[in-house]
């Protein structure tokens, strides 16, 4: 999401570009894999653990980290971030809600357009809940709690100074939020998706793992929690907390931090695991990652609620992602960020 190294200012060139590759392959790699668990848990369900819940927190926890990078580390102009944000999210947007739309026309999920139009205004989350919602939308509930982190976040970093005081709001913000997930969860009886779809409580995961990546680039993350074998760790156990017997808010309280904490400290993990994320397949299946999590949910639909053979409908995400990541994500977003 960014082509700015931390390592550029104290590298020669050479070595700050080598970094910098390495850099975003693995950050890539953290994409990939979030991608591989959401198609995974969709289409080949693991029993026990929803695979796809836990990738859509890999991704939270993971824009938590590149936007503390980008707004407070990097101090990314705001005009200049958010035309790139838009670059990136909504001409591909745009094109998915409309040709899924035409193309769903008549289906058992036929589309309804006023949920299109808040699929289209980033307002899905709440009126999925409270007005109006179309099976092939439902997952831009989260696409609209990452958009709404963005203004959150980059109105931070204009009203409030100094990172010392940034990480201490960041972290009452995010456990706030995660107080109002459990207690709307178990005193006042909602379910899941109408307590974890709300930005007011899911923003957790972004905001927290930001407040991480601002205490690791100030030093003060404690030795013992960047140390890889720690890290690991975390991230087994946050893994473990998602299995689904574990209460859906537990999963919040105590699995969240973990893979917060691991994203943002496993970078230098080394042996297998930096390997498999820098590798080439999970490098690609991140950069596609956005066009195959805009275009997984209405085939997903038809697998889940029509019992349809899912191996032919996993082929064609992955065609209608391509066509999109190369026709319409890339070139509109080359296009826009040049001439904009």
């Amino acid at each position: 999401m960014t082509d700015i190294s931390a390592t550029a200012g104290v590298l020669p060139r050479a070595a700050a570009d080598r970094a910098a590759r390495t850099r975003l392959a693995y950050l890539d790699g953290w994409r990939g894999l979030s991608i591989a668990l959401v198609l995974i848990g969709h289409f080949f369900p693991v029993p026990g653990i929803n695979l796809g819940v836990l990738g859509v927190e890999f991704f939270f926890v993971l824009s938590g980290r590149l936007m503390g990078e980008i707004l407070f580390i990097e101090r990314f102009p705001l005009k200049k971030f958010f035309k790139r944000r838009f670059s990136r999210i909504y001409p591909a947007l745009l094109v998915f809600v409309f040709a899924a739309m035409i193309g769903l026309a008549g289906t058992f999920i036929a589309f309804k357009w006023k949920a299109a139009l808040t699929a289209l205004t980033f307002t899905y989350n709440y009126a999925g809940i409270f007005v109006n919602r179309a099976g092939a939308l439902d997952h831009i509930w989260s696409l609209a709690i990452e958009e709404h982190s963005y203004v959150i976040l980059a109105l931070i970093s204009v009203v409030v100074s100094g990172r010392a005081n940034v990480v201490r709001l960041l972290v009452a913000l995010s456990l706030l939020a995660m107080a109002n997930g459990a207690i709307s969860y178990w005193v006042l009886g909602m379910d899941y998706e109408t307590s974890y779809w709300r930005t007011d409580v899911h923003i957790a995961s972004i905001l927290l793992s930001a407040a991480i990546c601002l205490l690791k680039a100030d030093g003060r993350l404690s030795a013992f929690l960047r140390n890889r074998h720690v890290a690991l760790a975390a991230a087994a156990g946050a893994v473990l907390l998602f299995l689904d017997p574990v209460p859906t808010p537990v999963h919040y309280l105590l699995g969240v931090p973990l893979l917060a904490l691991a994203v943002n400290t496993l970078d230098h993990a080394g042996g297998y695991l930096t390997g498999l994320l820098s590798s080439r397949p999970m490098v690609m299946l991140g950069l596609w990652s956005y066009s195959l999590y805009l275009w997984q949910q209405p085939f997903y639909k038809f697998v889940y609620d029509r019992d349809v053979t899912p191996i032919p409908m996993l082929a064609a995400v992955f065609a209608c992602a391509l066509a999109s990541y190369y026709i319409v994500e890339k070139p509109a977003r080359g296009w826009l960020n040049r001439n904009w």
